[in-house]
């Protein structure tokens, strides 16, 4: 797959919904005052001003490999080091006293030896935090994908750009469990309160919908594309009685002591 051209405005849309899950897995982090974390994948760097909040006397670096990201995420902060960088080339072993992935990992291939990399870049006692889309059990996409492969844009191959990764807790489990202290698993599903369909489409749009429209050719087709897509969440999603729509988003979310 080409690389994402992401667009950050679009990203903080829903700031709100992006960042409360770094906030809760951030909370269920057992550590008093470590010296230095990095935040992979950090984006515009709302996931890693949960970490200044929480830990204001770290040594905090934002890693991402999108240079508008970062570009915005140094407008927030300079208090933070703010580093373009790719996830999947990634590696200092010893040296964290807390890495952290928000939403960022399901984007990298070979997840058993990306988890393994990641805890050895941790010094002995660090954590690794990370969560992401539960893709494994996830309706909106599925439906993004079932519309791909429908007979209006299976030509199109689509699906064959959709690469991203993300394994069951038991999976995870076996990876982590012989290289950790402890090991903590769960889920939640956040359910998005949001003015109609349409808004999940655009949602959606900043992340998971990406891959696939970048791979059709013209603006033309793209909100062709989203059309079929917002046809299939009105009927996956039921208007609620205010007329507002319930968006259910599963997250899987994984805390490993080194």
């Amino acid at each position: 797959m080409s690389k994402i051209q992401w667009d950050s405005q679009l990203y903080l849309r829903y700031e709100r919904e992006r960042t409360q899950p770094s906030i809760d897995l951030a909370s269920r982090i057992d550590l008093d005052s470590p010296a230095v974390i990095i935040d992979l994948g950090c984006g515009p760097g709302n996931s890693t001003r949960v970490l200044r909040e929480r830990w204001p006397a770290a040594h905090i670096t934002g890693l991402d490999s999108s240079t508008a990201m970062i570009e915005k995420a140094r407008q927030t902060s300079d208090a933070i080091d703010w580093r373009i960088g790719d996830i999947q080339t990634w590696y200092e072993p010893n040296r964290f006293d807390l890495i952290f992935a928000n939403a960022s990992l399901h984007w990298i291939d070979d997840h058993e030896s990306l988890t393994k990399r990641l805890l050895e870049a941790v010094k002995p006692s660090g954590i690794c935090a990370f969560q992401m889309p539960a893709l494994y059990n996830q309706p909106v996409a599925q439906a993004i994908h079932d519309v791909s492969e429908s007979p209006a844009w299976k030509s199109h191959r689509l699906s064959d750009r959709y690469t991203l990764r993300t394994h069951t807790p038991g999976e995870y489990y076996d990876w982590l469990a012989p290289l950790s202290k402890q090991l903590q698993i769960w889920e939640t599903v956040y359910f998005h309160e949001l003015a109609n369909h349409e808004a999940i489409v655009d949602f959606y749009s900043s992340t998971g919908l990406k891959p696939y429209l970048e791979g059709l050719p013209s603006a033309e087709l793209k909100d062709q594309f989203k059309a079929s897509v917002l046809e299939a969440f009105c009927n996956l999603f039921p208007t609620q009685r205010n007329g507002k729509v319930l968006f259910p988003f599963r997250r899987i979310f994984l805390i490993a002591v080194r």
